[in-house]
């Protein structure tokens, strides 16, 4: 007789590779190790363990300022590990200054441009491995973001999503669920072309980003809550599939290939929610959102 055989459940996605977070450090002294992790979350450090992966490295360096290197943080289990880049301004090719004259500039608060104005060093975040559940790993992350954040006078940049953010607004409170909120990791752009929304973040997960065209502008409220709406459904394991419909049953949309726009989604998958024949965009989120009322 065989031994029986346990699968380890997951929610049908895992991290994907080119998953990277990067915490622009305002100070020129970095933090210890220690201060940032620690087995029993002294100081109020997160819970975990920290190690530099420079063959020299010594324990004592867990006690030292961190320095230009690679260093790994595990979760309490460790059955997530998360890997560190630690590299400075210049040696990155990131110039605050440069940045604040750009567009993207242009929405953030003062606070916000700030601290970006302020860098001195990237900390930049990837997995090494990841629990198969996925979400005890990503609220690891989300910690020891916020730690980072907070003891460098640093702002979180996530450059697949295309926002920053303070340390107190990583997690939108209350949370949609206690496993994932997708506005943590997935934002919804508007494009001028044909009244266009689009997701940025599902890719993180390798999941299709979405986009669709004819949102008038009145409606881009009601397309946001939509699309952050089937992303939250994605990330809770309800994955998606060409042909699919989505939306009200009296005027759904469907699941087309999409991502015509290689500019924009050049090596990414999106599809597209497409309108029933003689059907608008906007009669389909106007019929969802009467749905959702009821």
């Amino acid at each position: 007789m065989k031994p029986w055989q346990f699968r380890q459940k997951t929610p049908g996605f895992g991290v994907s590779a080119g998953f990277y977070i990067t915490v622009l450090a305002g100070t020129a002294q970095l933090p210890t190790m220690r201060q940032v992790v620690e087995p029993k979350g002294a100081g109020g450090a997160v819970l975990g363990f920290g190690v530099p992966l420079a063959h020299s490295a010594t324990k004592e360096d867990l006690e030292r300022p961190l320095l230009r290197g690679v260093y790994g943080l595990a979760s309490p289990n460790r059955q997530t590990v998360i890997k560190l880049m630690v590299v400075p301004k210049e040696e990155a090719g990131f110039d605050p200054e440069l940045f604040l004259r750009s567009a993207e500039a242009r929405s953030l608060s003062q606070e916000h441009l700030a601290r970006i104005s302020a860098t001195w060093t990237l900390l930049q975040f990837t997995f090494e491995t990841h629990e198969a559940m996925v979400y005890p790993s990503l609220k690891f992350l989300t910690q020891v973001l916020r730690r980072f954040a907070e003891l460098t006078n640093g702002i979180i940049s996530d450059p697949i999503s295309r926002v920053y953010r303070l340390p107190g607004e990583l997690e939108h409170q209350p949370q949609t669920d206690n496993r994932i909120d997708a506005r943590d990791f997935v934002d919804v752009r508007y494009g001028p072309e044909r009244l266009w929304a689009y997701t940025r973040g599902l890719q993180k997960f390798s999941q299709p980003e979405l986009e669709v065209f004819g949102v008038p502008p009145q409606l881009q409220p009601i397309a946001e809550q939509f699309l952050i709406g089937v992303s939250q459904s994605v990330l809770t394991g309800n994955l998606l599939a060409l042909g699919g419909f989505l939306g009200s049953r009296k005027c759904p949309l469907q699941l087309a290939p999409g991502g015509l726009d290689r500019g924009q989604w050049e090596g990414v998958e999106c599809f597209e929610l497409i309108p029933p024949s003689g059907s608008s965009v906007a009669d389909a989120l106007k019929e969802w959102a009467e749905d959702s009322r009821r």
